[in-house]
């Protein structure tokens, strides 16, 4: 699950972060310090649960609550303040758990859990559409997973694998064999040292050297192709009843 803490308390936010840190089923986390700064990374990410504080500068923690109310999907809510008054205002927004600071390791992994299990219940519910694959990055100190229909391709550099994508790059702990095995049905190779989103592949063509060259959907400049995967673009691209070009 992806989490987000919107606390204007250094200290609070810290010590949820070291309770999440232990939690298997915590896939990413990020921090927001006060409600205007959650909206805009709500805005900006999916997030599966959402660590609320009420009393904050600003936006209080029920006026955020309230927007959230609003998303097409919006995340499972669990109050974390030091005032027990806000009780019934927090469940009349939804709340899933109201917790009572400092909060209790034991307090959160319960309230946690009653989100996962809604979590699996609201995708189960979501009969007959695709459940859409995607991939853990790191953004600066916090992580966050993108869809893989956002990614354009994968590139390995030195020590590291880097992700490019609508929204920028990124970095991967994955390598590009892990990432291959994992995702057959979405990425091809193109390189020793590349993947690309198959949906993305558009035109495969050929300079007057020999050397092959990929143009992908998003991507300004062709990537380079090896000879030995050249030909699994080419049938990728006949099956989707595009063409090779030569040059």
């Amino acid at each position: 699950m992806q989490v987000l803490i919107v606390d204007d308390e250094p200290l609070a936010r810290d010590r949820l972060m070291r309770f999440l840190q232990d939690m298997d089923e915590v896939t990413g986390t990020a921090v927001a310090h006060n409600g205007f700064d959650a909206l805009q990374k709500l805005h900006k990410q999916t997030f599966d649960v959402v660590l609320l504080d009420i009393r904050m500068p600003g936006q209080s923690g029920l006026e955020v609550a309230e927007q959230l109310k609003k998303l097409a999907q919006p995340p499972a809510i669990i109050f974390c303040t030091a005032y027990d008054d806000y009780a019934l205002d927090a469940f009349r927004v939804k709340a899933q758990s109201y917790l009572l600071k400092p909060i209790q390791r034991l307090a959160l992994v319960e309230a946690m859990a009653d989100c996962r299990q809604l979590n699996r219940a609201h995708l189960l519910a979501l009969t007959g559409q695709d459940q859409v694959p995607s991939i853990a990055v790191q953004t600066g100190r916090e992580k966050e997973r993108l869809p893989l229909t956002d990614v354009y391709y994968f590139r390995a550099e030195q020590k590291y694998v880097s992700l490019f994508s609508s929204r920028g790059e990124r970095i991967v702990d994955e390598s590009l064999k892990i990432l291959e095995e994992r995702y057959p049905d979405h990425l091809i190779r193109v390189h020793r040292n590349t993947l690309v989103y198959r949906p993305r592949v558009e035109k495969l063509t050929r300079d007057m050297e020999g050397g092959f060259w990929l143009t992908v959907q998003g991507v300004s400049d062709p990537l380079l192709v090896s000879r030995r995967h050249a030909k699994a673009i080419k049938i990728l691209l006949d099956s989707n009843g595009q063409c090779a070009h030569d040059e």
